[in-house]
């Protein structure tokens, strides 16, 4: 904006060039030349008469002394002397005028047809920028609202708990939609010793540790399955059109992925989960939500479990 500025003193040959934006109570200047102080408040203001509605054409002002409006006006009286002032309105696509480009001068003077010409030109590319500026806000904004409504999560990549509850309820709409041979399964899977993991090597090992649960769920379950991180060390599985013995070929799975994970790797600790893996009945009503809860008590058994036999 300074340069905008700039220009417009150069054009018009003042000593004085601003920006200015107008609000209720003042006029603050976005870029200056010329001029020390920083805003004033909109009474003194040239430029809130220069948006009034009914003009939207650059508004000169050839001797604040001969005219009735300014000629008492602190501005012109005292510091910064006015007596030019030619300023062209910002006016915004929707046809509000919120400052102006104006150039200021201590003595009265003219404009030529081309620098007025030119100075409007100014004020189209200041508003302009401001709108590509106000666009550009409101689309950081609308990002920052998209990642807020974001179903993946960051750090893995699978779905997060709104993503998770989002299609598992559909899913558990259509499966109570007819009945089929196959069900619907639930584990909630909780992983063993992330604390330790984090206390003794870093949180950013813990965060690898992490993704590296991801990757064994995503080998150990189907595309159609759906997989969430539902937050913190805690992930959850919809198993989607499974046959009953899907509780013996998951768990045995899951363990043989974690066996060779381990075997391979070469960080001082193991990867283990503790998990609650569930049927969802036909003919309940209970949600996705209530489902998790069962689910939850029985991978605290298994956890429990573990403990005893190690």
């Amino acid at each position: 904006m300074s340069d905008i500025a700039l220009l417009a003193a150069q054009i018009c040959g003042t000593p004085i060039a601003i920006i200015t934006l107008v609000d209720e109570d003042r006029q603050w200047f976005k870029s200056k030349i010329g001029l020390d102080v920083a805003e004033t408040s909109r009474d003194v203001a040239f430029c809130a008469y220069a948006i009034l509605p009914d003009s939207r054409q650059t508004m000169v002002i050839r001797d604040a002394f001969e005219d009735e409006r300014f000629v008492n006006n602190p501005l012109v009286t005292s510091s910064p002397f006015i007596r030019f002032y030619a300023g062209a309105p910002l006016v915004t696509p929707d046809n509000y005028a919120i400052g102006t480009i104006c150039v200021i001068d201590r003595e009265p003077r003219d404009l030529t047809e081309h620098q007025l010409e030119a100075l409007q030109a100014l004020a189209r590319q200041v508003t302009l920028k401001l709108e590509l500026r106000r666009m550009s806000l409101l689309l950081q904004t609308a990002n920052e609202d998209l990642r807020n409504l974001s179903l993946t999560d960051d750090l893995t990549g699978l779905f997060n708990r709104r993503g998770f509850l989002f299609h598992a309820e559909q899913q558990l709409k259509l499966f109570r939609s007819r009945k089929t041979g196959r069900g619907l399964w639930l584990m909630l899977a909780d992983m063993d010793g992330l604390k330790q993991i984090n206390d003794a090597h870093g949180h950013e090992e813990g965060s690898f540790a992490i993704i590296e649960m991801g990757k064994i769920l995503r080998k150990t379950f189907r595309d159609s399955d759906i997989i969430a991180r539902f937050g913190g060390d805690e992930f959850v599985v919809l198993v989607i059109n499974a046959l009953s013995e899907v509780r013996e070929k998951i768990t045995e799975r899951l363990e043989r992925n974690l066996v060779n994970h381990n075997s391979k790797s070469t960080k001082p600790y193991n990867l283990s989960f503790s998990y609650g893996l569930i049927p969802i009945s036909f003919d309940e009503t209970n949600s996705i939500e209530e489902a998790m809860k069962i689910a939850d008590e029985a991978m605290y058994e298994h956890k429990r479990a573990r403990k005893k036999n190690p």
